[in-house]
């Protein structure tokens, strides 16, 4: 018993380890160089030589050794123990898929037979595919600020006052598993019926669509969105696409940016639920929640909002109680 731990264990911090040199990890080190590069090129172009000064934040030592950043990676490694055990191994996107396409076939759904070339379909699989996990994306990213027993759990990743690539994975369990089914059912869901409305057509995405764009997206300053570094898109275009200062923005502990942001890589749904907000390369901000949980360690970061939820839950009884003896 006690050896079938010791090698589970050290199969799960040697894949932990080994995102750090996985060139298809977002916090490998292929990544978080590119984002200084990128930084640097847009920051030179528009500041020159003060340009490299910006990036300080980025690079500081304070920053990535500071109290906050230890328990980010405190927490990622915890999460993805824990959530090694929660998740089975069995519990796939490929169980998932083959869910939802038999399904779809057993309501009549089939080949679409349009004619369309396979270059049209990978497109179209693509373009759905990405719109589809970005707006579940920011409806389950607004919906844990909006309802109190979701951000009871979220205001752990929020805890963090300084800003790090790996503060993305600075989470509670219960947010770790929700983002999980959500990845699983928006991206099952696309899958699946591409796979029934248009069979043999959808094998090349992986190498035509979906790899590009996430390679795009993490290259072109993903791990900048936690970080120090303020870095604008533009007015233009940051109504378009979320840039790493309107991320930061949304990290921010002024009140002026509650719920503010919620987007991953489109704009478009912030400015559809009236939560755009721009950011600039001056803006000056301080994170964290303002909350007793800023300064709690990795096991307050996970107790702490189980406590939360029960007050939370003790208020509204409460204040039902109230309503109904009013009503008497």
């Amino acid at each position: 018993m006690l050896e079938t731990f010791v090698v589970w264990l050290a199969d799960e911090l040697a894949a932990a380890s080994s995102s750090l040199v996985d060139s298809s990890k977002r916090v490998s080190l292929w990544y978080l160089l590119s984002a200084v590069l990128f930084a640097w090129l847009v920051l030179s172009l528009r500041y020159g030589a003060l340009g490299w000064a910006r990036l300080k934040p980025y690079l500081s030592w304070r920053v990535w050794w500071h109290r906050s950043a230890r328990t980010d990676y405190q927490l990622w490694l915890a999460n993805r123990l824990l959530l090694g055990v929660l998740i089975p191994k069995t519990f796939t996107q490929a169980v998932w898929v083959s869910w939802l396409y038999f399904y779809w076939q057993q309501q009549g759904f089939g080949d679409l037979q349009l004619g369309w070339s396979d270059a049209t379909v990978v497109v179209l699989f693509s373009l759905c595919y990405f719109l589809v996990d970005d707006f579940s994306r920011f409806l389950v990213h607004w919906a844990m600020h909006k309802t109190p027993w979701l951000w009871a759990f979220h205001q752990v990743h929020h805890g963090a006052k300084v800003l790090t690539p790996f503060t993305v994975f600075r989470t509670h369990p219960i947010e770790g598993l929700l983002f999980f089914l959500r990845s699983m059912a928006s991206q099952s869901l696309v899958i699946s019926i591409f796979l029934v409305a248009f069979p043999n057509q959808v094998s090349l995405w992986q190498v035509f669509g979906v790899l590009i764009t996430t390679f795009v997206f993490n290259v072109l300053g993903a791990n900048l969105r936690h970080s120090g570094v303020a870095l604008s898109y533009g007015s233009k275009l940051e109504k378009w696409l979320i840039s790493p200062a309107q991320h930061q923005v949304h990290h921010s502990v002024a009140r002026q940016h509650y719920d503010r942001n919620f987007g991953v890589t489109l704009a478009l749904w912030d400015r559809l639920f009236g939560s755009w907000h721009p950011g600039n390369d001056d803006q000056t901000l301080r994170y964290g929640t303002g909350q007793a949980i800023d300064e709690m360690g990795m096991l307050g970061q996970w107790l702490e909002p189980f406590r939360s939820l029960f007050q939370t839950l003790q208020r509204r009884t409460k204040q039902r109680l109230k309503l109904r003896l009013r009503g008497k």
